[in-house]
């Protein structure tokens, strides 16, 4: 199994412990990489059986078997003061740093496309040393909101002037659905986290 996209953007490793606790004879290789243009070339190769991807146009050959969604939000240190930050302001007194991550183009294109200037101070690939920067309000960033779980004591999250979606697909191999293991993968990707019993 292949996945290109930021673990806690999905439920992927909530399905992966609920997998090794009820499929201990299931054997995964999970790979996860990080290119920017990912494709199917994994499953078309036969190199793996279930891809967890941005979300791409399919063929009549592959189907989406699941799907997580999101938005993307101007992300901020939280402010010292009570009145809400506004975007347009943010986006004219401070550098922005963006996360070099598969969807950054397409982000940017629809930013572009809506008129929206941003002062661009160059890339991070690294999530945690950006939120770290953003946070000592070094930087702003923007990126899928299902990142800052667990984060926003030190961060706020605005809207932008537009909605831009962030979509990661569940795509498997034809032929791999005739695997009862492969058919048990893509079931426990399905399931919310909140009914995956996590193993004592």
């Amino acid at each position: 199994m292949h996945y290109h996209s930021h673990i806690l953007e999905t439920s992927l490793s909530a399905s992966l412990d609920f997998l090794a606790h009820h499929y201990p004879d299931i054997h995964l290789n999970v790979l996860h990489r990080s290119e920017q243009n990912p494709s199917l070339d994994a499953l078309i190769k036969g190199v793996a059986d279930i891809v967890v991807l941005p979300a791409i146009v399919l063929d009549e050959h592959y189907l989406e078997h699941h799907c997580w969604s999101d938005h993307y939000v101007l992300v901020a240190a939280r402010s010292r003061q009570e009145t809400p930050q506004r975007f347009a302001e943010l986006s004219q007194v401070s550098r922005y740093v963006a996360w070099r991550h598969p969807g950054v183009e397409r982000l940017h294109q629809q930013l572009a496309s809506a008129h929206v200037r941003l002062s661009q101070r160059g890339e991070l690939t690294c999530l945690d040393t950006l939120l770290d920067l953003v946070a000592k309000r070094h930087c702003i960033s923007i990126l899928p909101s299902a990142l800052l779980n667990g984060r926003l004591r030190e961060l706020e999250s605005i809207p932008l002037p537009l909605t831009v979606m962030r979509h990661i697909s569940v795509v498997a191999r034809p032929v791999s659905l005739l695997s009862n293991a492969a058919t048990a993968v893509i079931q426990a990707l399905k399931k919310p986290p909140a009914s995956i019993p996590q193993p004592h």
